[in-house]
């Protein structure tokens, strides 16, 4: 999903919470790591020592901006 927004000129923005960047670094994959090149933006709130993808750091107010400005969010 995130890709297909992507490759259609979407405004797309991958927000990983800290579990979620817990289990990456359990189960690694390469392919996170291209999203970026792809045009998806990669945020978190917490970075992680080691993350399997490049993350832009936000603050708590930048992510609620980032939020009120999104026309959709998906939850997974």
């Amino acid at each position: 999903m995130l890709l297909t927004g992507a490759a259609f000129g979407q405004p797309t923005t991958l927000w990983l919470t800290r579990d979620c960047l817990h289990q990456l670094q359990q189960a690694p994959s390469d392919s996170l790591a291209q999203l970026p090149d792809f045009g998806v933006r990669c945020v978190t709130d917490d970075p992680a020592p080691t993350a399997p993808v490049p993350l832009e750091t936000l603050d708590s107010q930048a992510l609620l901006t980032l939020r009120d400005q999104c026309s959709q969010i998906l939850v997974f």
